[in-house]
């Protein structure tokens, strides 16, 4: 959350004053530090909402809360204030959470939230310096960049939860939010470095591909791995016999992020042979996996996570080893040009050089456009043939307002992707929901994700 406009002085100094007197003079001093450092995360608008009274109740239990904490261990309470026992009323059930301090936390939190179905009222989130002894307790803090550990304090206000039963579920679910965001930023680095050394490795391995696919394979590896990727989760995977049948088995000891202990957060969708096994694909994509998990992130952002899969195979070409990752594509990933990334780039160049189009002329261009604004999950996950179709399908729409579907089964049988062009002037949103629907019915589906792009053209675009 951005910082606010630092409140006035005078809105918030009755507070201070109030949460001095409340606590004493030693006490006081300290909590003071911790509230005006707090109310710069407030906009004047909410602190003049409540009371001076109740906000002093507010930042007095907050302060009570975080005043101990296991070295390493999250705290998280979830309730329903009351004048009686807190001090002050609210309409909102209140969740405080405090920390170390690392990236992801608010939007982590927030997606466990959502899940939940619960809607936010409103997000502070202070990070503070803190020294603490050996059992937990605060012997000096600070605002950020002061001596000791950064701490993120996150209070929310949500929804009105009445059941204390359903109050603990939430409480447990952010707390494993918490667990994977720790492990995947913990392990962050060892999964880049891991990534970089598989890149290194390919030439080394007997691959059914030519050199230049090979060198085309290490390039995308070493794209992602710079900043283009957030690592969330990796494991390998070797072939093993199970029942007389070829299963995947995974190594338990190489898992790192939230697959270092066992698939609890993802338990993506057990393979019974290698997925890329008798798919008759071409070049370096011979040896990587581009695909979506069956499981939504609970870090960083929502949506199923992406997934990358690099193959290792043995004397005939037959894959034995898959070692996989999962994350997200980092919001960069998403504004580069098709020809500037590893292996979609032969995608790109494929679809002009079919097209039979030259590069400069009107149509050449209106079609490296279609290509470079097609979603970027289309670019990485469909094939060459797929991609050329689909191109050159929404190139044959030009002028034309008339609706028309581009459907692609994903290779792993996970999802449908679903490319929908309607008239812009006919696009509404009771228009999408009822595609939303007709699409979901049509392939039998538990889930559906859509995102709009509506811009100069006369057609709107959907996509699920």
């Amino acid at each position: 959350m951005n910082a606010q406009p630092v409140p006035a002085t005078t809105a918030v100094d009755p507070i201070l004053q109030q949460l001095k007197q409340r606590l004493g003079a030693a006490q006081g001093a300290q909590a003071q530090v911790f509230a005006s450092h707090f109310f710069k995360r407030v906009s004047e608008e909410d602190i003049a909402a409540r009371s001076p009274e109740s906000w002093t109740s507010v930042v007095a239990g907050l302060y009570d809360f975080i005043r101990v904490r296991k070295p390493g261990a999250p705290r998280v309470r979830v309730f329903n204030p009351t004048q009686a026992h807190d001090g002050y009323d609210s309409n909102a059930t209140v969740i405080d959470i405090v920390t170390d301090d690392m990236p992801f936390l608010v939007d982590s939190v927030s997606i466990a939230l959502s899940n939940a179905g619960l809607q936010l009222h409103s997000v502070v989130h202070p990070v503070y310096s803190v020294e603490r002894d050996p059992g937990g307790h605060i012997l000096s803090l600070s605002a950020e960049g002061g001596k000791g550990k950064t701490e993120s304090l996150m209070h929310f206000e949500v929804d009105r939860i009445a059941e204390p039963n359903d109050r603990m579920k939430i409480e447990k679910s952010i707390l494993s939010a918490l667990e994977d965001v720790w492990q995947s930023v913990h392990d962050w680095k060892a999964m880049r470095d891991k990534m970089l050394a598989i890149a290194d490795d390919l030439t080394n391995q007997k691959l059914p591909i030519g050199a230049e696919g090979v060198t085309e394979a290490q390039n995308f590896l070493r794209w992602v791995a710079d900043d283009n990727f957030t690592f969330l989760g990796y494991r390998e995977y070797k072939v093993g016999t199970q029942n007389g049948e070829e299963v995947l088995v995974a190594d338990e000891k190489s898992g790192l992020g939230i697959l270092r202990a066992g698939e609890r957060s993802v338990a993506p969708r057990s393979l019974k042979t290698l997925a890329a096994k008798d798919l008759p694909q071409s070049g370096s994509l011979d040896a990587i996996i581009l695909t979506k998990t069956n499981a939504r992130s609970s870090v960083h952002r929502p949506g199923y996570m992406d997934y990358i899969g690099v193959l290792k195979f043995d004397d005939k070409g037959v894959p034995i080893v898959e070692q996989r990752f999962l994350g997200l594509f980092a919001s960069g990933a998403y504004t580069r040009r098709p020809w500037e990334i590893p292996l979609v780039r032969q995608k790109f160049e494929s679809v002009m050089s079919r097209s039979g189009l030259r590069r400069d002329s009107h149509s050449g261009k209106a079609l490296r456009h279609i290509v470079a604004t097609l979603p970027r999950e289309e670019l990485f996950q469909a094939n060459e043939d797929e991609l050329f179709s689909t191109s050159m399908g929404v190139m044959q729409l030009a002028g034309r307002t008339r609706a028309r579907l581009f459907v692609r089964r994903d290779k792993y049988g996970r999802f449908f992707s679903c490319l929908v062009y309607i008239p812009r002037d006919r696009f509404t949103t009771d228009v999408r929901e009822k595609i939303e629907a007709l699409l979901k019915q049509a392939f039998h589906g538990d889930r559906v994700d859509s995102q709009i792009l509506v811009g100069e053209s006369p057609l709107a675009r959907l996509h699920l």
